[in-house]
């Protein structure tokens, strides 16, 4: 293969000049994409942690009224077993204003 030499100094220089901007628009293009890239990656990796910290929030949340539900659960249960505690320990006292 036969590589091609151009001897026109005005003709070299213009296609070198015409080159050059050829090049350096690619360039900018590809630095603009690689800078879009990272922009997106990081807005993406945002977006995941807002989502990662709203489904902790969610969590949160449903266990702070399930918590009140069990906490008012378990307080009927521990009334209801003093009520049924109250005639066994009843039973053996005598109580003021009743005839033994």
């Amino acid at each position: 293969m036969k590589s091609v030499r151009i001897t026109d100094p005005v003709a070299s220089e213009a296609l070198a000049a015409l080159g050059d901007d050829v090049v350096c628009a690619v360039q900018r293009e590809e630095d603009m994409a690689a800078e879009i890239a990272r922009i997106d990656a990081l807005l993406e990796e945002a977006d995941r942690d807002l989502a990662c910290d709203e489904r902790a929030e969610s969590v949160r949340i449903s266990r702070v009224a399930t918590d009140q539900v069990r906490a008012r659960r378990a307080r009927r249960r521990a009334d209801r077993e003093v009520l049924r505690a109250l005639p066994t320990r009843l039973s053996g006292v005598e109580l003021p204003g009743e005839a033994a």
